[in-house]
């Protein structure tokens, strides 16, 4: 059985990469066609077209591996049911599940693979793509003034009522930074005007308080205060977006959110995205060959056409998860990512059970 499992591994390797690497092209090309009919390319350097190509690439990848694994399982069952080899390994006594096996196993390793990719590429890549597409006018001009802005500023979550930018230099008016040093303790700094520079931050006519649960325990002046925490302050004007945090930043930004009371359900979302998006390589290792066999007798193109579908399938479901059914409030942003992956997952166990 070990030589059946070899087989069935060196079966997937090439419709596998093939598959991925071929709508990874496609995505680059559409991303090419996209700046060559907004933009006259001869103004841009071609170099920062070409990296921000690159830069997206990750991301790509991230949607086309679940892709190759559809395609992979599809072909390489739909061929051993062709050529009458899963005949003859039934006939030997194996069962569905023992066949699809390696194909799961081979898809554990590709998700495996796509979550580090998510958590480890994706991020700096995506912060690189997005600083060149600013350079290149893809995201248009940042404005110069902001207000009402949260941002984590060392252990404090601070709000600043008014944000006016002077090239890498800020200056904010109504400041309040807020910090919990002990539970149901709450330490309040307030701040009419703020500097940033080159790093420092510059606090004047500062007022201290301490609040335990409803008790005002301290209160009083400042002296101005600085704090050392060195930003982009571009970042301030165009937050990074959810893509560019990995799970950690995801995490802290999702309680200093519940902290002030802000919504993080779409910061929710994403952040079971990044594990659900890989998962579904799993899935796709489980179900694709089972529709394959269903299948095999309707011709070679069967394996193609089928991945092709669950893909389709499985992308719609997902995008009216994540974007629709996520606004709902009644459904939690772990399912919304989530539900996709459940359903096609008791679809392929439903149809592995009427096989056996």
């Amino acid at each position: 059985m070990k030589k059946l499992d070899f087989y069935i591994i060196r079966e997937l390797i090439v419709p596998f990469l093939i598959g991925t690497l071929s709508v990874v092209l496609m995505f680059q090309a559409n991303t090419y066609i996209y700046l060559a009919k907004t933009y006259n390319l001869d103004n841009l350097p071609h170099k920062a077209v070409f990296q921000f190509i690159l830069d997206q690439t990750p991301t790509y990848l991230n949607m086309t591996l679940p892709v190759g694994m559809s395609l992979a399982s599809s072909l390489a069952i739909s061929r051993l049911a062709r050529e009458s080899e899963l005949t003859a390994i039934r006939a030997a006594g194996a069962r569905i599940l023992r066949v699809i096996t390696p194909i799961i196993v081979f898809g554990i390793f590709v998700s495996i693979a796509n979550f580090l990719l998510v958590e480890l590429v994706i991020p700096p890549a995506t912060k690189a793509a997005n600083r060149i597409g600013v350079e290149i006018g893809i995201m248009g001009l940042a404005p110069n003034m902001k207000t009402n802005t949260i941002i984590n500023l060392r252990q404090y979550t601070a709000s600043f009522g008014l944000v006016e930018r002077n090239g890498e230099d800020l200056q904010i008016k109504k400041i309040l930074l807020v910090e919990q040093p002990q539970q149901d303790v709450t330490a309040l700094t307030t701040a009419k005007t703020a500097t940033y520079h080159n790093g420092v931050w510059s606090f004047h006519d500062s007022y201290f308080r301490i609040i335990k649960g409803m008790d005002l325990q301290v209160f009083h002046p400042l002296k101005d205060f600085t704090i050392n925490e060195k930003i982009v302050p571009g970042d301030m004007f165009a937050p990074p977006v959810n893509e560019e945090m990995t799970t950690r930043e995801l995490i802290a930004s999702i309680e200093a959110g519940r902290k002030t009371g802000a919504s993080t359900k779409q910061q929710e979302v994403m952040l079971n995205v990044k594990f659900s998006v890989p998962a579904a390589c799993i899935i796709f290792a489980m179900i694709g060959p089972v529709f394959a066999i269903i299948f095999a007798r309707s011709g070679g193109f069967v394996g193609v056409f089928l991945s092709i579908v669950l893909v389709l399938l499985y992308y719609n479901a997902f995008v009216i998860s994540t974007e629709i059914l996520s606004k709902v409030n009644a459904i939690p942003g772990w399912l919304a990512a989530w539900l996709p992956n459940i359903i096609f997952a008791v679809i392929g166990v439903f149809a592995i059970r009427r096989l056996e």
